[in-house]
């Protein structure tokens, strides 16, 4: 029977009830099983080595459509022709970037009358998205787990729904992701890509490096790499708050990098919001409980330390910022970039 589940946020539970434009399929019913499509792309992290052993895999069940995907274009394109040929199940063979380019297109686009059911595969640099709503490990091993299971129906289904995040930044078409990020964020991203990535690390090796990095320039007081950034944040109601900030995040993934839960905000809103103020105090005492999902004793406003949940953030940032491993810059920060609730994407795993 198909088992739908919900994780916990602090404010409570994810909603589990289904939207009335989401694919709801009863696989436990003879004869329902899902029209699968995968894209893959082959320039992911993840995917340029085991690329073969992909294609293979997919080609050995003929009933299975899939198309090769490197631009935003090329994904619409991809879910359009899905569309053409009634799939249900959209495979993602990519990266966090990938899956970003696939929200994009189905919430902003609407090239489904109804919205298919998502399955993310590990298949990325970091795949952060994916270790919280899809499927860990070989991306082969999954594809064959996924591919038997809806032939023969061996295996136990289960979903997980997951708010998505609209980033509306000046100057940039509007954009659908699971994870914001700016300031340090931001400069870590551009240092892993400069400095880490391509050195044969896999998995979360090299972001965990990075971020161990950062933690080290912070002792340190490097301003290279752990500078602040002035911010202007309101967040729904609340008045606008100017402060000079050292990381910025804004999240609907449950686990990020590491197993890292930064978030313990009270307010029911489906956006996870932390920030830290340049100069914390406290901040090596504070860093085990923030990681771990909880002020603590350190992790107070009063050292610089902000957890909410919102469901509009908007942001005047002087600043890049990334969504889902893509860097982008506003146009101009008297603009605000605005985060909110896109709506809810559902993602099938498999036992």
């Amino acid at each position: 029977m198909n088992d739908i589940s919900s994780r916990r946020f602090a404010g409570g539970s994810w909603p589990i009830e289904a939207p009335t434009d989401e694919v709801i399929l009863d696989f436990s019913t003879p004869g329902r099983r899902p029209r699968i499509g995968v894209l893959v792309n082959p320039l992911s992290g993840g995917n340029r080595k085991g690329l073969a052993a992909v294609r293979n895999t997919i080609a050995g069940y003929p009933q299975i459509v899939q198309s090769d995907v490197q631009t935003p274009p090329e994904v619409l394109n991809g879910l359009l022709d899905f569309a053409c040929k009634d799939v249900n199940l959209v495979v993602v063979s990519g990266g966090d970037g990938t899956v970003q380019a696939v929200l994009t297109a189905l919430f902003h686009n609407r090239p489904f009358e109804k919205f298919p059911l998502l399955t993310v595969l590990q298949s990325g640099t970091a795949s952060m998205t994916a270790r919280d709503v899809g499927f860990l490990g070989s991306p082969v091993k999954a594809l064959h787990k996924l591919f038997r299971w809806a032939q023969t129906g061996d295996g136990k289904p289960s979903t997980v729904r997951r708010p998505v995040l609209r980033v509306a930044a000046p100057g940039h078409p509007i954009r659908y992701g699971m994870f914001f990020g700016a300031a340090a964020i931001y400069r870590g991203i551009q240092y892993f890509h400069r400095n880490v990535n391509g050195r044969g690390f896999r998995g979360e090796v090299g972001p965990g490096l990075t971020i161990l990095r950062f933690l080290w320039a912070l002792v340190n007081k490097n301003k290279d790499l752990a500078a602040s950034v002035p911010l202007t944040v309101k967040l729904d109601q609340d008045p606008a708050r100017q402060f000079d900030c050292l990381v910025v995040l804004i999240s609907t993934l449950e686990r990020l990098l590491l197993g890292m839960y930064p978030y313990w905000g009270s307010e029911n809103g489906a956006l996870h919001y932390t920030a830290v103020e340049a100069g914390p105090r406290h901040l090596l005492r504070a860093l085990p409980s923030f990681f771990r999902g909880f002020s603590g004793y350190h992790g107070t406003p009063e050292n610089g330390f902000y957890s909410h949940n919102a469901t509009e953030i908007k942001l005047n940032l002087a600043s890049g910022f990334t969504l889902d491993g893509q860097l982008y810059t506003p146009e101009n920060q008297q603009e605000p970039t605005v985060v909110c609730n896109g709506g809810t994407a559902t993602f099938l795993g498999i036992s």
